[in-house]
């Protein structure tokens, strides 16, 4: 799993390691400066030394190889100290000052340190040479390095510290702002919605607030819409569906008390809308369950699972008739301490879902103390039983179980299909 780093972290590493980058390189840069001004004095002091040689010894009383100054001047190259001359290996081409430097590693101080300055004027070559080393150094010398390396140091760990507290600054003026609209947007809900919010300092992250609450506003007014036009609508359906179902009853019983001419088109047409308007029945009460808002305050009472069970399933058998279906219940003796209505509703979706939608096959009922299992044959793809709705019921149901925290496992494959409800009261009598 890859490691996700935080915005506060990252942009603290950020500028972390800006700082150190900042720092370590001003500090190699003023060391490099450092010793570009010492070089610069020394050969300063050389060119002055070559000239003064010039000007105060006459070209006759001159020598190969001599001291002056301290320095030791020559005319010749190969009259030069041996030692300087296999440190550079080969006169320096041109004129100015050259070092070539002699130590055991990169990280050890100098042991050894050669100068070779060529002068050139209108009379010749003039090699100024010098070798210096740590044992016969000025102690001047010595301690102006070490001041210059403690004010170096010093001037870093100062420039560090006041880019860490700046970065800190920075960072509790910008993470504490944003700390709160992250609180604040967690805190939302639609009580509070309506209530402006709270001034982030900074107008982008107000912006983005506003941005948020209206966003989230949007969705809370589509939602209690959606939820006003559900409960709206399953009221106002409960009275036509009812008169549905009464005249439908009203139909069977004259078809079984009179002499009704009785046609296979008519009988087809009375089961199908027998079975719709059931099936909106269903569907209507599901809705009507689902658009409440507390379900954990519903009163609950002994209900006998396995006696609810045949029941409904009596009330539904006429949705077999004409239908090579075999039927299989298996109950148990069963109370639980739950609300009634609720159970009702969703014990009648499953059962009516696999009768209606079952045209061949076994379908088996099992219940074992609070626990519900309907299986039933699938039926084909493409089929045009589907035009009755299969799905919504069960999709209706699954959001109600949720809703009141019932188990529910739905189980399907391209033949066979099975769920099972698990009614979770903690009061289970067997």
């Amino acid at each position: 799993m890859k490691y996700k780093i935080s915005l506060k972290l990252f942009v603290t590493l950020a500028f972390s390691l800006l700082a150190v980058v900042l720092v370590i390189g001003y500090s190699l840069l003023s060391a490099h400066y450092y010793h570009m001004g010492m070089d610069s004095v020394t050969a300063s002091n050389m060119e002055e030394t070559a000239r003064s040689y010039v000007k105060l010894v006459p070209p006759a009383k001159r020598t190969q190889f001599e001291h002056f100054r301290g320095y030791r001047i020559s005319s010749n190259w190969n009259t030069i100290p041996l030692d300087l001359q296999t440190a550079f290996g080969t006169k320096p081409p041109e004129q100015g000052l050259s070092i070539e430097v002699e130590k055991d590693n990169w990280f050890n101080k100098p042991d050894i340190v050669y100068f070779v300055y060529r002068y050139q004027d209108d009379n010749g070559t003039l090699f100024v040479t010098r070798r210096g080393s740590r044992a016969n150094a000025p102690p001047l010398i010595g301690r102006n390095a070490a001041e210059s390396r403690k004010m170096l140091f010093a001037i870093s760990a100062s420039t560090a510290g006041l880019i860490g507290v700046t970065i800190l600054f920075l960072l509790r003026r910008v993470s504490r702002p944003v700390a709160s609209l992250g609180q604040w947007a967690r805190s939302l809900n639609a009580e509070n919605l309506s209530e402006p919010p709270p001034d982030f300092s900074y107008p982008e992250l107000n912006d983005l607030a506003y941005l948020i609450r209206n966003s989230l506003s949007s969705v809370q007014e589509s939602l209690d819409r959606e939820h006003s036009f559900l409960r709206h609508a399953s009221h106002e359906l409960r009275t036509p569906i009812t008169v549905m179902r009464n005249n439908i009853e009203l139909l069977h019983k004259i078809k079984e008390t009179t002499a009704f001419e009785r046609s296979a088109p008519l009988e087809k047409a009375i089961d199908r809308m027998d079975r719709a308007s059931l099936n909106m029945q269903y569907l209507t009460e599901t809705l009507l369950w689902l658009s409440r808002k507390e379900m954990q305050t519903l009163p609950g009472k002994q209900i006998e699972l396995d006696s609810l069970l045949e029941e409904l399933v009596d009330e539904m058998k006429y949705l077999l008739d004409r239908k090579d279906v075999q039927l299989k219940v298996e109950t148990n003796p069963c109370t639980v301490f739950l609300p009634e209505f609720p159970v009702r509703i969703v014990l009648g979706n499953l059962i009516r879902n696999a009768f209606q939608h079952t045209w061949e096959g076994c379908i088996t009922i099992h219940q074992q103390d609070n626990r519900v299992v309907v299986f039933n044959p699938q039926l084909p793809a493409g089929s045009d039983q589907n035009e009755l709705g299969f799905g919504l019921g069960l999709q209706l149901t699954r959001q109600l179980i949720r809703k009141l925290n019932w188990k529910y496992v739905d189980e399907s494959t391209p033949s066979t299909h099975q769920v099972s409800v698990l009614f979770d009261s903690g009061h289970a009598i067997s």
